[in-house]
């Protein structure tokens, strides 16, 4: 049998995801697939069973909250399906058999996950993927969100059941707001719930599942700034005077920090961050350069968790020498995207095939992740449908109520939302002029 390899990338496309439409989109997605028939590091000519793509931020903040984002997404869709399915035909000796479909794809206001399949290694063997989504944000609004999919794979000829949870989310940013930033984890963990088609049935929550891959924009920062010379891309310096400064940085990570003091991530684990240069806060246009108006951080994160894991693993610990278990088999950035002041982040995680003990026989009974262990505290239980539907009723409520408005104000300014707010404002201030004028009258 087989290992599954699945492609990961997260974006925070820093409400530029329109200008997504027209960009060429190959040094994103495509050099890693490219890479993977030429790297030595890899097995010779691998080619992903699954993408998973996530982005952030994917239109400015009055578009998204106004639920306008079906046109992007549609044509965001289209587009990579069918340069995915090019380029593997490209590498590929059984040209008609090689194509990606769409497996699911879920949005939130401004984040958004695609899940593709390889037809000629996982036709017909999947089983019905659940979608979900949470606004994060003060009363449930989606400006900070989080999204999933879930989906059963069957692994064998004749069963050998497991299941991929993939989860997309952006947290709270500035520097200040780690705390949050771990509640609203905390909630990711109680709310983000999967509804099972029989509406007896327990919701599954993210933890609920074989494989867990969670990623997106996390904005834990570096608690101070780095020296200039270690935030140049990989090839522009010493390597070893890189590493070293690189580790340093890595020292004061502040998601590290917090995953070591048992309050986030519990369980998972990721790849080695210091092999690029951190994705944020970069300057716009440029392949090079942070601005100055922020602490730099790689606050694009991709972490992941398999049921084969041993405690030992800790999310600072690459798996690349661990037998049995998922291992990443690429991880890097892509510099060349210059619309946003994020990078890209990817990576190629290999999970090998179960054992004939080890995947279900139906999807119900696929294996499931262990418990965190000590620092961390037990994860919390699921919140109640009625809660959850109350609390998503008032974010799409507010998110609506704040956004239309919002649009209002922009085509008041031609387009321009700086120019909309000032026309608002102009208009308000005549507004109560003339309202002070008629009760001296």
């Amino acid at each position: 049998m087989e290992p599954l390899n699945i492609f990961l990338t997260t974006w925070n496309t820093g409400l530029q995801g329109s200008k997504a439409q027209s960009q060429d989109l190959t040094s994103w997605l495509l050099p890693v697939l490219q890479n993977t028939a030429n790297d030595p590091e890899l097995p010779h000519g691998v080619i992903p069973d699954l993408y998973v793509i996530g982005v952030q931020e994917l239109l400015p903040v009055h578009l998204a909250l106004a639920g306008l984002s079906t046109t992007v997404l549609s044509i965001l869709t289209d587009r990579i399906q069918s340069l995915l399915s090019s380029h593997a035909k490209s590498l590929s000796s059984e040209k008609a058999r090689e194509n990606y479909t769409l497996v699911s794809r879920v949005s939130h206001v401004g984040v958004a996950l695609w899940v593709f399949a390889r037809e000629r290694t996982l036709g017909g063997r999947l089983g019905k993927p659940l979608k979900t989504s949470l606004g994060l944000w003060y009363g449930g609004m989606g400006n900070k969100s989080a999204v999933g999919i879930r989906l059963p794979i069957r692994r064998g000829e004749r069963g050998g059941w497991e299941v991929l949870t993939f989860v997309n989310t952006h947290l709270e940013a500035h520097d200040h707001n780690i705390p949050r930033r771990n509640q609203q984890y905390q909630n990711i963990l109680s709310s983000l719930l999967f509804q099972p088609s029989d509406p007896l049935a327990q919701p599954y929550q993210i933890f609920d599942t074989s494989h867990l891959f969670i990623m997106g924009d996390l904005n834990y920062r570096l608690s101070k700034r780095p020296s200039a010379e270690y935030l140049v891309e990989n090839g522009k310096a010493d390597d070893l005077v890189l590493s070293k400064g690189r580790n340093e940085m890595l020292d004061t990570d502040t998601l590290q920090r917090e995953l070591r003091a048992g309050r986030v991530f519990g369980g998972l684990r990721e790849g080695d961050i210091t092999r690029f240069a951190p994705t944020y806060k970069r300057v716009v246009g440029q392949v090079e350069g942070y601005s100055k108006k922020r602490i730099p951080g790689w606050t694009d994160r991709i972490l992941f968790a398999s049921y084969s894991d041993p405690p030992s693993l800790l999310a600072n610990q690459e798996s690349e020498n661990q037998a049995g278990t998922s291992r990443i088999v690429h991880f890097s950035s892509t510099p060349e995207l210059t619309i946003s002041d994020h990078k890209p982040v990817h990576a190629i995680v290999q999970i090998p095939a179960p054992s004939s003990t080890s995947a279900g026989s139906a999807p119900h009974l696929a294996p499931s992740l262990s418990p965190a262990q000590p620092p961390h505290q037990p994860r919390p239980q699921p919140i109640s449908k009625e809660y959850l539907w109350a609390w998503t009723l008032l974010g799409t409520s507010l998110d609506r109520l704040i956004g239309w408005p919002w649009c209002l104000l922009v085509l008041l300014g031609g387009g321009n939302e700086k120019t909309g707010l000032g026309v608002t404002a102009f208009v308000t201030m005549i507004w109560g002029v003339w309202w002070s004028g008629v009760w001296s009258a």
